[in-house]
Formats: structure tokens, sequence, C-alpha cells
């Protein structure tokens, strides 16, 4: 027995057929096509603001990083220079000051 025939699934292929044909209109098709061109584009934009962010706590964590700052206790231009550290601005300044301290 061959179903292919029957009046049921006739029918069924003309319902499934003319659904499938409502859907690709022209209207459907623009706004289809204007999604997959916006989608690549809104990804780039976001990752490309991402990856610096990324990239920044990637290659610099906090236990190895320094920042300068100034030694309040240390108010003499020779003292400070003595310890290895710089004297600008009339505060002595050190350069390899870890911020987990």
């Amino acid at each position: 027995m061959l179903f292919f025939n029957s009046p049921t699934s006739l029918k069924t292929s003309q319902k499934n057929n003319k659904i499938c044909r409502s859907f690709w209109t022209h209207s459907n098709i623009v706004l289809l096509t204007g999604y997959l061109i916006t989608l690549p584009i809104c990804t780039l934009l976001t990752l490309s603001l991402l990856l610096p962010l990324l990239t920044a706590s990637l290659f610099a964590p906090i236990g190895t990083s320094h920042h300068s700052t100034s030694i309040p206790w240390i108010d003499d231009a020779s003292e400070c220079e003595h310890t290895g550290r710089n004297w600008r601005d009339r505060k002595c300044w050190d350069h390899q000051h870890n911020p987990m301290y």
C-alpha cells in the first residue's frame, strides 16, 4: 500500500506547502537578511569592546603588577635616593610598589 496518493496525504502536503509559501514573503526575506547582516556586526563590535578588557586582565595579574606610590615618611631627597627610590615633586616615589601590600 502506498500512502502518497491518499487524500489525507495530499491535504497535509498542500497545507505544509501553503504554510511554507506564506512564511517566505518579501518582507520576511528582507527581515531575515537584515538580521543575518546585523548579527555578525553587533557580535564583532561587542568583541572589539570586550577584548581589551579581557587581555588586560589576562596579561597583568594583580599579584605581579606594580604601581608607583609616594612614601609619606621619607621627606628628604638624600634619604629617598639612598633607599633606591626617586625624588620628584618634593615626594619620595617607589616604582616597585605592589598593590597587594
